[in-house]
């Protein structure tokens, strides 16, 4: 499908009048991607001349330090509101009063707080990422089979190694959809900061693209973080079918 799509994409920009201003062909956007990627010695020096390779390092970077230190909150606390009716009542309500908030909107605290510096990015992936992930995790929690529960205290299992055995087990699927749910945030979250928030990385090497109107190197940076968000999706798809080995025979 990706391959029909650019064939479609370059016969569209065969047609009378398509000029290549506004909407480059794929071949001027295999050509920005060259030049991102290994530079011009001839060409004026610019944020998008020889830099992918910093570029990803630096967004793939934030999205990993924001991505882990929403993962670390939000399973967590996404179990004890869908397990522990306390957690519930007292949690739930303020993530449910935070998530409508649009992430841009953090922007301006982000930087009042932490400056044009990754710790800005870091809290704003975070943030963005926390949300799925926190409620697919209550879901799977509070979706536990009571049967499993009633056989497991039956057979002499304590309170706390009810949630760590049987609990946190029934919600892995779960909370692995809120993982691959996350992941693709972060990437679009970590593109926004670096817009608005941060001084490096591809969406402030986008967005100078953008300021010098090069339709050609927006494309390519578009092409090159969906490929990116793409493979950390497999990634993490392959570490859930690790941990889930045991539910493919249900």
């Amino acid at each position: 499908m990706p391959i029909l799509l650019v064939i479609i994409w370059q016969l569209v920009y065969l047609l009378p009048g398509m000029t290549g201003e506004l909407v480059p062909s794929p071949l001027q956007v295999v050509a920005a991607l060259q030049e991102w990627a290994v530079g011009e010695p001839s060409a004026v020096a610019t944020p998008f001349n020889g830099t992918m390779a910093e570029s990803i390092a630096v967004s793939a970077w934030r999205v990993l330090i924001g991505y882990l230190i929403a993962v670390g909150l939000a399973v967590p606390i996404g179990i004890l509101i869908g397990w522990i009716l306390l957690a519930e009542n007292l949690l739930d309500p303020l993530v449910q009063l935070l998530r409508p908030i649009p992430i841009t909107a953090w922007v301006p605290l982000s930087i009042a707080v932490y400056g044009l510096r990754d710790s800005a990015a870091y809290f704003l992936i975070a943030l963005g990422t926390f949300f799925p992930i926190v409620l697919n995790s209550a879901a799977g929690a509070r979706g536990t089979p009571k049967s499993l529960v009633r056989a497991a205290l039956m057979l002499g299992t304590g309170r706390r190694e009810l949630l760590f055995r049987v609990v946190l087990p029934s919600a892995l699927p779960s909370v692995f959809t809120g993982l691959r749910l996350g992941i693709g945030i972060a990437w679009i979250l970590v593109i926004v900061a670096e817009m608005l928030a941060v001084r490096s990385g591809i969406g402030y090497v986008l967005w100078t693209a953008y300021n010098l109107f090069r339709m050609d190197f927006i494309i390519a940076m578009m092409v090159t973080t969906g490929v990116l968000g793409f493979c950390s999706d497999w990634i993490v798809l392959w570490i859930g079918n690790r941990f889930l080995r045991w539910s493919k025979g249900l």
